[in-house]
């Protein structure tokens, strides 16, 4: 409990994140699975909230909602209504709190390949195009292991949905930000959202806790920067902070003391050379200067 209540109750908004991404979860996954009448009621409706369903049915008023939000907050849409992003950290959170997630570096080039084969099947009606969205990915492998007919397709769903568990349980997020084509349209606008996990330089320890949390891997400690990109909004980092440096927030962060910043040398000592004299036992002498910019 006090770790919830750290970095001004911002630590909240993890269980609420949690919440709804575990209802809008369990709603979606009844109705793809036919269980009740309510319950499938939901579910319809936040499936016609999902992006790939929304564009392929024309909703304008649905994309544009999506837009708005990650223009705002983030990648939300990830971390609340995507059903194989709930499914994802599920299978990141059996790894267990004793194995960290470091940093890695964004493979634009892989997003990038990944959004335009998408695009290239979509565009040309071909079947697969399910398969490499998330909804349409997520619900296959529902429906196809809830309800298994040829033994040939149960295989090959039963296949990805082990490669999906196994890459989420290894490196968290990774599946999100270089193959998922929703991700990859998401973070090209939440690059510069109003909100934003930020780090305050001044009041950041270097302890890491954040970092090793983050299962985006976005995190760089090195120069304290978070890349929204591909940061999916989960909050899990706000309540690790033991010094509340890390928040989420509008704007970054300014330091209270600015870095000393090189300056302009005068013209009487631009070219003066300092020396110095080491001598050895033998009284032998060598002589090194060196010359000040």
């Amino acid at each position: 409990m006090p770790g919830i209540m750290q970095n001004r109750g911002q630590g909240l908004l993890t269980m609420l994140r949690i919440t709804v991404e575990g209802g809008a979860a369990f709603f979606i996954t009844s109705a793809l699975i036919d269980y009740g009448v309510r319950l499938s009621r939901i579910g319809d409706w936040l499936i016609r909230l999902q992006i790939v369903p929304a564009a392929l049915s024309l909703s304008l008023a649905t994309l544009v909602f999506w837009l708005a939000v990650t223009l705002i907050f983030g990648r939300l849409y990830c971390s609340t209504l995507c059903p194989l992003g709930a499914m994802i950290d599920l299978s990141a959170r059996m790894r267990g709190s004793k194995r960290a997630y470091r940093y890695s570096r964004p493979m634009e080039w892989l997003r990038t390949l990944s959004l335009g084969i998408f695009l290239l099947i979509a565009l040309s009606a071909m079947a697969p195009a399910r398969w490499l969205e998330p909804f349409g990915l997520y619900a296959k492998i529902v429906q196809t292991l809830t309800h298994p007919r040829l033994a040939a397709s149960t295989a090959v769903t039963l296949t990805a949905a082990i490669a999906i568990i196994w890459t989420a349980w290894r490196r968290g997020r990774i599946f999100c930000n270089t193959l998922c084509p929703v991700g990859t349209i998401l973070g090209c606008v939440s690059r510069n959202s109003a909100m934003r996990i930020d780090i305050d330089t001044d009041r950041c320890i270097q302890c890491r806790r954040c970092e090793h949390v983050c299962k985006a891997e976005c995190i760089d400690m090195q120069s304290h920067v978070v890349d929204m990109s591909r940061c999916v909004v989960c909050f899990d980092c706000l309540p690790v902070c033991p010094n509340d440096a890390i928040s989420y927030t509008p704007g970054r962060h300014t330091l209270s003391l600015p870095m000393m910043q090189p300056t302009k040398p005068s013209p009487s000592t631009s070219s003066s050379t300092l020396s110095s004299i080491t001598c050895d036992n033998t009284s032998t002498c060598s002589k090194t200067s060196s010359t000040t910019e």
